[in-house]
């Protein structure tokens, strides 16, 4: 489940793409669930399409089961939904020739029954939230094999840049060249396109190979100064644990045993209005004040368990920034694949501003840097004014 609640964070959270997900599991020889050699690439969106994994609430649960079913869970709990009967199977037996005669074997086919003759079998809550859940199947909703007429990997996508002036997220276009045998590709800001000057004025249009080199400049110095990144990273790391108060162990034991308590509580409170103690309105408003106490104490522990996991994430980026790509020759960090890129960025936490003037602010692990027009290579400034931002002279305007 740590793995899967990782694919959801990954897809709906931080806007890994399916195959940047396999990537990452493949490096870092994550164990599979079956204990083969290789992740299946579809597991990840059946994963995220799987109603295990979405919460549903007691209501929403008792619309899909029979009463029976619905009188032995909590209203008080989430439940995830595994659909039984949604397969029909036809089996058929098959006959090859072999050395030894013909051989027989079974084949079967699996085809999707009618929804209809699905049956609900609530299962526990998998301790993701809805919407990361919902976030996550949005990202692959409209996942299919594109044309390769233009067809290029958007190094900066997802999130990555952004508008300098109204701080949304960018969207891509190719656009078909006059002699029609390429493309010319393009980041523009997203609010402007679906709101025009009343949502954002920045109107510009960026060329993407301008913009993706310029970042790439500024970050393979930093992957080429070890140490640089290694006090970036371990800020960062810092940064991350200090948000967490106290001991995490300790404080998620703490927030266990409060719902505990709480669940003891109601109990109690009920056998006291079944033995007549005290009224069904008093039990009423008891239920309620536990209920908004539990409530709490659940969200507190979700938020607990996601730093958890952000600085699980900061930890692992950190070894895999430092053994695999800091420690590459320049050449060869300099022939990485544009999906490698965004890999990296990713693992850095980048964001990228840029404003109509083609200006950049580079945000991330990084220590204050300049880069001029005529020199890309950046340098740090003084201590007193470092902080984590860098900015780039634009080399053009578009």
């Amino acid at each position: 489940m740590r793995n899967v609640r990782r694919i959801f964070r990954m897809v709906g959270t931080e806007g890994y793409s399916m195959n940047a997900v396999y990537k990452t599991f493949e490096r870092e020889r994550i164990p599979t669930p079956g204990g083969g050699k290789r992740w299946d690439r579809t597991f990840f969106r059946v994963a995220i399409l799987d109603d295990a994994y979405r919460p549903h609430t007691y209501e929403e649960i008792e619309a899909l089961v029979s009463p029976e079913v619905a009188a032995r869970l909590d209203p008080e709990q989430l439940y995830g939904v595994w659909w039984y009967n949604r397969l029909r199977v036809r089996t058929r037996q098959v006959s090859e020739p072999s050395e030894n005669g013909r051989r027989y074997r079974r084949e079967a086919r699996f085809t999707d029954k009618p929804k209809e003759e699905w049956v609900a079998v609530p299962v526990p809550y998998a301790g993701i939230p809805r919407e990361m859940v919902d976030a996550a199947r949005e990202a692959i909703k409209d996942n299919r094999r594109p044309s390769s007429a233009g067809r290029r990997l958007w190094q900066l996508s997802g999130g990555i840049l952004r508008c300098g002036e109204c701080d949304h997220s960018t969207v891509t276009q190719s656009v078909r060249a006059h002699s029609g045998t390429h493309y010319h590709h393009y980041y523009f800001c997203r609010n402007h396109r679906h709101n025009g000057d009343a949502g954002c004025t920045n109107r510009k249009h960026y060329r993407a190979v301008d913009l993706e080199g310029r970042v790439w400049d500024l970050i393979s110095g930093l992957l080429k100064d070890p140490a640089r990144l290694r006090e970036g990273l371990n800020e960062m790391i810092e940064a991350e644990r200090a948000g967490m108060r106290g001991d995490p162990e300790a404080e998620a034991v703490a927030w266990l045993g409060r719902i505990a308590a709480l669940d003891s509580k109601r109990s109690r409170y009920q056998d006291m209005a079944a033995e007549g103690h005290i009224t069904f309105e008093e039990l009423g408003a008891k239920l309620r004040e536990l209920e908004a106490d539990r409530a709490t104490a659940e969200r507190e522990l979700e938020e607990l368990n996601l730093r958890r996991s952000r600085l699980e994430d900061l930890e692992r980026d950190k070894e895999t920034l430092l053994e695999d790509y800091a420690s590459m020759v320049p050449e060869r960090l300099d022939e990485l694949t544009g999906e490698e890129r965004h890999q990296v960025y990713r693992m850095l936490r980048l964001q990228v501003h840029v404003s109509p003037e083609g200006d950049l602010d580079v945000r991330g692990v990084l220590r204050e840097a300049v880069c001029t027009l005529t020199d890309t290579r950046c340098s740090s400034l003084t201590s007193a004014a470092r902080r984590d931002t860098a900015r780039l002279t634009p080399t053009s305007t578009t």
